[in-house]
């Protein structure tokens, strides 16, 4: 269940947000447009949190009825040069690909964490990874979601922090993390009804960690 921030906390980012906001502000569509949604969603990334720039996690979800298997799957890692950095197949440690659950039951997420990971997962699907670099998943960079490792595989879901990381960025881009959101165990997160309607900005916002 998604917490929002409460207090000195939310109003702490949501001052953060509205200040760095104002330069994409005119870049927002004018009217929304609910998307059908894909199979799997990228849920929320957090790329730094209170233990540094590897206190971060990616999560993704099902939003199906059915069971999803992952094999093959892959997220890729972007820097804000539109480079992948890192291509992570989705499977447990033993090797085996991983299979999400049908959506709104046990298991039906995936979480990704990092080396210095300080959250609390509830899902079963963990998935501990030793991002590359001394940044890890770059502030200013992307995650997406492939059906492949393939050069021409499909992008299923993407979201980027930069407008220069055109691979994983759907829309405008969502707004990066800075050290003050970090200390306040902020991420970004898809907004309350998991719509996905391929606007970065318009789906992901900052606000407390779910895990």
């Amino acid at each position: 269940m998604r917490r929002l921030l409460g207090g000195a906390a939310a109003f702490a980012i949501a001052s953060t947000i509205a200040f760095a906001g104002l330069a994409t502000a005119a870049e927002e569509p004018e009217a929304p447009e609910v998307m059908q949604l894909p199979m799997v969603l990228i849920n929320e990334v957090s790329t730094m949190g209170p233990n540094g720039q590897l206190d971060e996690a990616i999560e993704i979800i099902n939003t199906t009825s059915d069971q999803i298997d992952l094999v093959n799957w892959v997220i890729k890692i972007y820097n804000q040069r539109n480079e992948v950095i890192q291509t992570i197949p989705l499977t447990d440690l033993t090797g085996e690909s991983i299979v999400l659950a049908p959506a709104n039951n046990v298991g039906s997420s995936l979480v990704l964490t990092g080396a210095e990971f300080s959250g609390t997962v509830s899902t079963p699907n963990v998935l501990p990874v030793r991002f590359l670099g001394e940044e890890g998943i770059p502030t200013h960079g992307g995650v997406a979601i492939f059906g492949s490792a393939a050069p021409t595989a499909f992008k299923i879901d993407g979201v980027a922090f930069s407008s220069a990381v055109g691979a994983a960025k759907e829309g405008v881009h969502a707004q990066p993390e800075n050290q003050r959101t970090a200390q306040l165990a902020g991420s970004n997160t898809r907004n309350l009804l998991n719509q996905d309607t391929n606007n970065n900005q318009r789906d992901f916002s900052l606000q407390e960690r779910t895990f």
